[in-house]
């Protein structure tokens, strides 16, 4: 097996671009970049600088003031900048800016306090901020062969668990001393950092996992009922999603509906009284591509009608890929309704792309003419995809999107349990795509052509939801597969933007 390794810094400094960002004071750092090994651990998730007050703090890069303004008595400052990373000016004491307004590198932001803390955030990722200063490009180590096979291969036990792992990780790659490469497939600043900081993470991680065969049909043992959303493309007759093995999870064919995008539930299956009750209707691949946040407010239309069907049972959503960010939206319309969210178990979401599809980006950015036209109509087919190019949902569904950015900074909210499923190998949502800040994100070492429809039916996807459904964690994972997903899932996301380069380039 060939693993692919991005590791930063170059030999040939003087080769080097000018970075493109800046430290945002002129001062010692006093605490450095610590991340922490859960969510909401200890740790530093980015810098402490030792300012005398009064020093001038200064835009780290180009970018635009997105939030200037006090947070529980102290003030901040968020820029976001053009490659998709957000800094963050904190604790200053005066501000000089004003939100909307465009910042040059170097412009004045404010000045420092008693204390100043400077972070810098790919997506939902903290990362450390001295990467950025450094410039360069990233480097990437070829191992052509398997990890030896006398390293620590399952998660161990005890306080030192993920310590141990990377430390054997780290001391292989150093005793394989490859060759190295530059590689313009992991160009961007913000994929470079995102995918070391994922690598640190999940290789570094303390969170408990669970070994041992999964529990078998956890949703016997109390009354629930499955509503499943199927994603782009799919009808009310054909769905990825209808391959959801709600059997083997505990599910009987009458505790089980699919939601409809025209509203209700499909006429598929036959739901026992009183669900039968709930409006059935039809739909086309059609439906699925209109605006997504109509769709949502249809879906938790059907979750209250669910509630109120069952009054004694609770409802479990299982949503594959579009679907999942129908769900998530209609979470939010939920809460905004005041529905008593208590009343949900699990949310479970297959190969969503909670942080927007490259896909769909590289449709949306193309200038668009009959060969690129052509190309992209040829690699919907491919894949499966069946949307068009022009329609309101793949734009939507591209990186930043309005839609993508609203579930970024409203989240989850309080009190459901969200679990993201990504195949690693997917080549429609690459997996990095698939994280949800506050959720369980889980990825199986599923590949292949059909792994974006696969995912749901596979065996490890079924494990991890009926582990959830137990109140389990994840199953744990040796850390030769950690390595593999994070790199594959970057590999794939990195891939997708350079063929949509090549596609929109003139000529």
């Amino acid at each position: 097996m060939l693993l692919v390794v991005v590791v930063t810094g170059s030999a040939a400094a003087a080769e080097r671009p000018p970075p493109a960002y800046i430290p945002p004071v002129d001062a010692p750092i006093s605490d450095p970049f610590r991340p922490p090994s859960t969510r909401y651990g200890a740790g530093n998730r980015g810098l402490e600088y030792a300012t005398v007050p009064g020093t001038a703090v200064r835009a780290s890069g180009d970018g635009t003031v997105v939030f200037a303004g006090t947070i529980a008595g102290s003030l901040y400052v968020t820029l976001d900048h053009a490659d998709g990373l957000r800094t963050s000016y904190s604790y200053v004491a005066t501000i000089e800016v004003v939100t909307g307004q465009h910042l040059r590198q170097g412009a004045r932001v404010g000045t420092t306090g008693s204390r100043f803390h400077f972070g810098v955030r790919s997506g939902d990722t903290y990362l450390d901020p001295v990467l950025l200063f450094a410039g360069g490009p990233t480097v990437v180590e070829l191992l052509p062969t398997d990890p030896p096979r006398n390293v620590v291969r399952e998660r161990p036990t005890g306080a030192g668990r993920g310590l141990s792992r990377l430390q054997e990780v780290l001391r292989w790659l150093r005793e394989r001393g490859a060759a190295t490469m530059a590689s313009s497939r992991f160009d961007s600043v913000d994929r470079r950092l995102d995918l070391v900081a994922q690598l640190r993470s999940r290789l570094g991680s303390e969170a408990p996992c669970s070994t041992g065969a999964a529990p078998v049909r956890p949703a016997a043992a109390a009354p629930r009922v499955a509503i499943t959303v199927a994603g782009l493309g799919s009808t009310s007759d054909t769905a990825a999603v209808d391959g959801l093995r709600t059997a083997d999870l505990g599910y009987e064919p009458d505790q089980v509906i699919r939601f409809s995008y025209l509203g209700g539930r499909t006429p598929v299956g036959e739901p026992r009284e009183p669900l039968a009750r709930v409006p059935a209707r039809a739909y086309t691949s059609a439906d699925t591509q209109g605006d997504v946040q109509d769709v949502a407010i249809r879906l938790a239309d059907l979750v209250e009608d669910v509630m109120a069907a069952e009054p004694d049972a609770t409802v479990d959503i299982y949503a594959h890929s579009l679907g999942g960010l129908v769900t998530r939206l209609a979470l939010l319309e939920l809460q905004d309704r005041g529905a008593d969210l208590g009343r949900l178990g699990l949310v479970t979401t297959l190969g969503t792309p909670h942080l927007g599809a490259d896909l769909a980006t590289t449709l949306v950015a193309a200038d668009i003419g009959p060969l690129t036209n052509a190309t992209l109509d040829a690699a919907s087919r491919e894949l499966d995809l069946g949307l068009d190019p022009d329609a309101v949902v793949v734009h939507q569904l591209a990186v930043g999107s309005t839609v993508v950015r609203r579930l970024w900074v409203e989240g989850v909210p309080r009190g459901v349990h969200l679990v993201s499923i990504a195949a690693r190998g997917d080549l429609v949502v690459a997996s990095p795509r698939t994280v949800v800040a506050g959720a369980t994100n889980i990825t199986v070492p599923v590949s292949g052509r059909e792994a974006h429809s696969s995912l749901v039916g596979t065996d490890d996807a079924t494990a991890e939801m009926a582990r959830a459904l137990a109140g389990q964690p994840p199953g744990c994972e040796p850390w030769s597969d950690i390595v593999a997903d994070v790199l594959a899932g970057h590999a794939i996301s990195a891939l997708e933007g350079h063929v949509g380069t090549e596609v929109s380039a003139p000529g």
